[in-house]
């Protein structure tokens, strides 16, 4: 990597990024996205907000995984199982055999905590 890759990849990290609106220095900050917080950098200036790819992919997939599915319940042996859909395990970064905590919240709402 070129010596003016690296100084470029420091002043990212150090806050060193330039707003593309105004040109003014942004700042390292935490960015909500429909609750997901995620690191980017805003300009104090004009308020424009930039995520990293990494950080614009986890809020893709956490937006993917925010749209209602509909899932079918089926019974295996004595329990009753459903699905979770490929987007919920994606942005939640479930593997094989994850562990959860399954309780029934209200009389129309079974929670899932990971």
């Amino acid at each position: 990597m070129s010596e003016s890759k690296i100084d470029e990849l420091k002043n990212l990290e150090e806050g060193g990024l330039k707003c593309p609106q105004c040109n003014n220095l942004c700042e390292r900050t935490e960015i909500d996205v429909e609750g997901l917080k995620v690191r980017g950098w805003k300009c104090a200036k004009c308020k424009y907000e930039l995520l990293s790819p990494g950080a614009l992919e986890k809020a893709y997939l956490f937006l993917q995984a925010k749209k209602h599915e509909k899932v079918k319940i089926s019974k295996r042996g004595n329990s009753y199982m459903i699905t979770i859909p490929k987007a919920i395990a994606d942005a939640l970064d479930l593997a094989n055999h994850s562990v959860a905590e399954v309780f029934l919240e209200d009389q129309d709402t079974i929670s899932v905590k990971i």
